[in-house]
Formats: structure tokens, C-alpha cells, sequence
């Protein structure tokens, strides 16, 4: 009887999903995972038993987006702001990202469902080497999908990234300043030099996590400070 509920359950989904899907349906969606933490703790659960629920509903939301023709989806998991909690947190938290990582990996996942191609944005350095290694792996096992968008921040910040995508377009500019000096003459040196030299917009695109990905049209965040919609 379960199993007869659950396949009905679907088919109407499916049915109401796929009218939805009709009319405007948002191109790229974001989704703040936030208020694990204050679930677990109201509802006197073991630490780490509220990302794990997270994690749960997260992939039923995935599951809604693909089926209502979401093409990209942003999680915001991991802060750079959290590796300042307890050692301890913080790494029962990656080891468990890491198990989610690899089970999107398998052959009966939503990922291979659906064709899901995986971003990873973020400082990828400051993650330890296990984790990091199952990130790569992620990324390099799905870039050739055709499908939706998975896109994942994790040691991130928007300030980080800003200043990570200066950083990059600088070193672009200086490498092209010594190519410049090296092929141009003196005469006309210092008038292509005030041409290349400015980082403009676009430079400064280019060098963004999120290059090539379009902006949100909803941001989501999971949890206020007295619920967890992630339940």
C-alpha cells in the first residue's frame, strides 16, 4: 500500500508539475540553506541530525525544480564564516557533504536522473583534502551533462569572491602588459598600454564563481529564527 500511494503521489506531481510548467517558470533559482542547527536544537534531536534533514529536502526541491523545468539551481551550503565554529562542527559537517557528494554520484541518483551538470564555487583551497578531492571529482564525472545546472558554494562569501575575481583580473592584466612591452615598440607602447590597461566590467565578469551562470531570479532562505523549511 505504501509503495502504491508513493507511485500515485508522484503521478500527480508530475501532472501538476507539468502544468505549471506552462506558464513562466523562473530560469535560475537560489536556495540559502539555513536554520539546520535551530531545528535540530528545538527539536532536542543529535547534532548533526538537522543537516541531514536539510540535505533530505534538498533533494526533493532539486527533484521539483528539474521536474517544473528549473535549468540552473544554486545551494549556498558552506560559509567561509563557518569554518569559525567548533573544529569539531565543522568537520562532521564537510565529512557529511562529502557522503552527499558522492551518493549524487551514483548510478540510480538524481543527478544521473536528470543529467546534472555540478559547479562548485568557492576558495576550494581552504577545504581539506577529502572533501576537496570528491568536489573535483563531482565536477569532472558530470561536465559533459546536458541538463540542468547544479551549482554549489561552498567556503564561500559574495566579498570573497569579489575580491578574488580583482585579484585574478589584475594577474590577467599584468601578464598582458608584460606581452605588450615585450612585442610593442617604444612609439606606440604607451598608447596601448592606457587602451589594455583598465579592468573593465566584462574583466571583471570573466574572473566571477559564477561566470557564464545567470543571475537568480528567486533567492531563498531556508529558515527564519523560529522555523526550518528544510523539514
Amino acid at each position: 500500500m505504501p509503495t502504491i500511494f508513493g507511485n500515485l503521489c508522484c503521478i500527480v506531481r508530475r501532472c501538476i508539475f507539468s502544468v505549471l510548467s506552462i506558464g513562466p517558470m523562473p530560469n535560475h533559482i537560489a536556495f540559502i540553506m539555513d536554520g539546520n542547527r535551530r531545528y535540530a536544537n528545538k527539536r532536542s534531536l543529535e547534532k548533526g541530525t538537522g543537516h541531514r534533514a536539510g540535505f533530505s529536502a534538498l533533494i526533493s526541491i532539486l527533484r521539483y525544480c528539474y521536474e517544473m523545468g528549473v535549468k540552473y539551481v544554486t545551494i549556498y551550503a558552506f560559509s567561509i564564516d563557518n569554518f569559525k565554529r567548533k573544529p569539531q562542527e565543522v568537520q562532521s559537517t564537510m565529512d557529511l557533504m562529502k557522503e552527499k557528494i558522492d551518493e549524487l554520484l551514483t548510478e540510480q541518483s538524481i543527478v544521473n536522473e536528470y543529467e546534472v551538470r555540478i559547479n562548485f564555487w568557492g576558495n576550494l583551497n581552504l577545504l581539506n583534502d577529502s572533501f576537496r578531492l570528491s568536489v573535483e571529482k563531482a565536477m569532472r564525472s558530470t561536465c559533459h551533462n546536458t541538463g540542468p545546472v547544479l551549482s554549489v558554494c561552498v567556503a564561500y562569501t559574495s566579498t570573497d569572491e569579489i575580491a578574488h575575481a580583482i585579484e585574478m583580473s589584475c594577474y590577467e592584466k599584468r601578464d598582458m602588459m608584460k606581452e605588450l612591452h615585450a612585442c610593442s615598440c617604444k612609439n606606440d607602447f604607451f598608447e596601448e598600454y592606457d587602451m589594455q590597461s583598465v579592468i573593465s566590467v566584462v574583466d571583471f565578469e570573466r574572473h566571477l564563481y559564477t561566470s557564464g551562470c545567470p543571475d537568480p531570479d528567486i533567492v531563498i532562505r531556508t529558515s527564519g529564527t523560529n522555523y526550518c523549511l528544510f523539514v
